[in-house]
């Protein structure tokens, strides 16, 4: 299976990004300090070496990633940024009557929740669909970009986030394969 390694990569937060990857559990995140060994430390505004394995686990697609801090805090060759869509589920997940898309109609769930003066009542929340985790190596604007439920890492030369414009590339992606997967 494919192995992607970025020395020398700037991240800028890297708590928030493991958080953001966890939405997916398709999608694996180990952190190791100098030594090697691994940790729960996440230093901010620091470099990583990035090493990304992509593999197949009962059929369905999975991803590891692993971070090793770097000693030497010089000048970046790549930049890992992420994000997360504003509207996560892109409007596609959950049963739209003007599409007519059996296959996006989601599962929903009831939930308690408590009202003034200790009344409760239950309403349904919809479960988001599990997006099937995605990369995709050496676009036009990134040397790679892994899109996931809800939100994507992507990874630039240099230390640079994504601008706008590709920013909508992505979303644009994001969206053509929630089309094509019908989740």
């Amino acid at each position: 299976m494919p192995t992607y390694n970025y020395p020398m990569a700037y991240i800028g937060n890297l708590v928030n990004l493991k958080a953001t990857l966890l939405i997916s559990d398709r999608i694996t995140c180990r952190v190791y300090d100098i030594e090697g060994s691994m940790t729960r430390r996440c230093r901010n505004g620091s470099f990583y070496n990035l090493e990304i394995k992509q593999d197949v686990v009962d059929g369905e697609p999975r991803i590891d990633l692993a971070f090793t801090e770097t000693a030497d805090n010089g000048s970046s060759r790549f930049a890992l940024s992420h994000g997360t869509f504003r509207n996560k589920v892109r409007g596609l997940y959950y049963d739209n009557q003007d599409l007519d898309n059996s296959w996006a109609i989601d599962k929903f769930e009831e939930e308690e929740i408590e009202l003034l003066w200790g009344l409760t009542t239950t309403t349904q929340r919809a479960v988001t669909k599990q997006f099937p985790v995605s990369i995709f190596d050496n676009l036009e604007f990134c040397k790679l970009l892994i899109l996931f439920n809800g939100g994507y890492a992507v990874i630039k030369e240099g230390r640079d986030a994504p601008d706008d414009a590709s920013k909508k590339k992505i979303a644009h992606l994001h969206d053509a394969l929630t089309l094509l997967t019908g989740c």
